[in-house]
C-alpha cells in the first residue's frame, strides 16, 4: 500500500512578503505608478497599454507626458515615385538598433486617391488625398506611433475658385497637447497675390479666417511651410522670406543669408531638435558649403557648421554627373533630405542622398557612412541614368515616436 504524505505549503519569507506588498503598494498609488511609466520607452507603453483597463487609462490620459526626449527623430519616410495614386514610402532608420518601418503606405482610411504625407511635425503627419490642391481636398492628422487619426473638416470656401497654396501642421508637444493646422488659400478666385489665413484647432474645432488678407510675393513657398520657435516658416526664392505666429496671429518677414537682391538657391529647409536649419549652396561644382541657423529672435542667422563633401565624391563616384545639371544647375547628384540636431553637437548630423542610396554625414569628424540602399527608379531630379536623384528634402519626413493625441 503506497503511503501518502501532507506537503505542507511553506510559509512566505519575509522577503516575499515585503516585496508584494510594495508591488501591491505601487499597483494602488497612481502617482507612484505614473512616475514608473513615464520613464519607460514609448514602445513598452504601447505594450503596457493591454496590461488593464487601469494601465490603459492612466497611459492614454491628457496629461500623461513620457519621460523622454519628444524631439529625438527615430527615422524619415522618404515618398517613392512608383505610383502616384497611393505613393509608397522607404523608411531610413535613423536609430542605432534595427527598428521596423511604421508604415510602407498610408491605409488609415479608405481613400480611393491615396494618401500622401504633407508635413511631420513633433510626431504628427499632416496629410492629404492625393487628389489636388483644391480646397475640397481631404485632409488628415495622423499619429503613426498609436495608429490614430483625425479626419479634418473642409476648410471655409471650399468651392470652385478657390484654391489651398499651402497647409501647414503647428504641434508643440512641450506647450500643448492641442495643434493647429494652418491654411493659406487664395483671398479671391480673380487675386493672384492677396492671401487669406485660415486656421483649425483640435482644441476648439472649425475652421476660421484669421486676420484680414495680405499680399505676399509669388515666390514664396508656401507648400513648404516649417514649423519652429511658435511659427511657420516659409522660404522664398529671393527677398525676405515669411513666417505666420501661430499664437499671435501675424504675419512677419524674416531675413535671410544671400540678402534682398540674390536669387536663392536653397537645398535645405527644415526643422531639427528645435533649430532651424537653412543651406544655400552656389557654384556648379561646390562641394563646401555652410548649414545656417536661426537666432532664437529670428534676427539672421549664423553660421553652424561647415561641410566639406570632397571625401564623400571620392568614395561614391556616382555623385559625379560630368555637367551641370539643367535644373538644379550642379555638378554633382546629391541632395539634403535632413539636418539632424542631436542633444551634443559630436552627435547632429545630416541625411544625403545620392543615387539609389542614403548617406549618415558626421558634422564634427565629416566621417560618413551609407545609411540605405533605394531601389532604382524613374528620375524627379536630373537627366537619367546612374546620377539621377529621386528625392529633395521637401520629400523626407521625420519620425519621432509620440503619445500625442490626433
Amino acid at each position: 500500500m503506497l503511503s501518502t504524505k501532507k506537503i505542507k505549503a511553506s510559509p512566505q519569507s519575509p522577503t516575499q512578503l515585503v516585496s508584494s506588498s510594495s508591488a501591491d503598494m505601487i499597483a494602488s498609488n497612481d502617482d507612484i505608478l505614473t512616475l514608473i511609466l513615464h520613464r519607460l520607452p514609448l514602445k513598452s507603453l504601447l505594450k503596457f497599454k493591454t496590461v488593464s483597463k487601469h494601465w490603459l487609462c492612466l497611459i492614454t490620459h491628457p496629461t500623461f507626458r513620457p519621460h523622454h526626449n519628444s524631439r529625438a527623430i527615430s527615422g524619415l519616410f522618404v515618398c517613392r515615385l512608383s505610383d502616384i495614386t497611393n505613393p509608397k514610402y522607404d523608411f531610413l532608420n535613423l536609430t542605432p538598433h534595427s527598428s521596423r518601418a511604421p508604415f510602407k503606405s498610408l491605409t488609415f482610411i479608405d481613400d480611393p486617391s491615396g494618401i500622401k504625407i504633407l508635413q511631420s511635425c513633433n510626431g504628427l503627419l499632416l496629410c492629404c488625398s492625393f487628389r489636388s490642391n483644391r480646397l475640397d481636398t481631404p485632409y488628415y492628422t495622423y499619429n503613426p506611433t498609436t495608429k490614430h487619426y483625425t479626419v479634418l473638416p473642409p476648410p471655409r470656401h471650399s468651392s470652385s475658385g478657390y484654391y489651398s497654396f499651402g497647409v501647414s501642421l503647428a504641434f508643440d508637444p512641450s506647450k500643448s497637447p492641442h495643434y493647429k493646422v494652418i491654411c493659406i488659400r487664395n483671398y479671391d478666385p480673380e487675386s493672384l497675390d492677396h492671401y487669406q489665413v485660415e486656421i483649425y484647432s483640435s482644441k476648439t474645432g472649425p475652421w476660421r479666417p484669421s486676420g484680414r488678407p495680405f499680399v505676399a510675393p509669388s515666390n514664396v513657398q508656401f507648400e513648404n511651410g516649417v514649423f519652429w520657435n511658435g511659427a511657420i516658416h516659409w522660404v522664398s526664392d529671393w527677398g525676405d522670406s515669411l513666417c505666420f505666429d501661430v499664437e499671435e496671429e501675424q504675419m512677419r518677414d524674416i531675413p535671410m543669408p544671400s540678402g534682398d537682391g540674390d536669387v536663392r538657391l536653397y537645398r535645405y529647409f527644415g526643422e531639427s531638435g528645435d533649430h532651424l536649419h537653412l543651406v544655400e549652396v552656389y557654384g556648379s561644382d561646390n562641394l563646401q558649403f555652410d548649414v545656417y541657423e536661426m537666432e532664437r529672435d529670428r534676427s539672421g542667422w549664423f553660421v553652424k557648421y561647415q561641410v566639406d563633401l570632397n571625401p564623400v565624391a571620392a568614395a561614391f563616384p556616382e555623385m559625379v554627373r560630368g555637367y551641370a545639371d539643367p535644373i538644379d544647375f550642379h555638378s554633382y547628384a546629391f541632395s539634403i533630405l535632413c539636418v539632424v540636431h542631436e542633444e551634443t553637437d559630436e552627435g547632429s548630423f545630416m541625411v544625403l542622398h545620392l543615387p539609389n542610396k542614403a548617406i549618415r554625414y558626421n558634422f564634427k569628424d565629416n566621417s560618413f557612412r551609407k545609411l540605405h540602399d533605394f531601389a532604382p527608379l524613374r528620375s524627379r531630379v536630373g537627366v537619367g541614368g546612374d546620377s539621377s536623384l529621386e528625392f529633395e528634402y521637401f520629400d523626407a519626413y521625420q519620425f519621432i515616436e509620440s503619445f500625442a493625441c490626433v
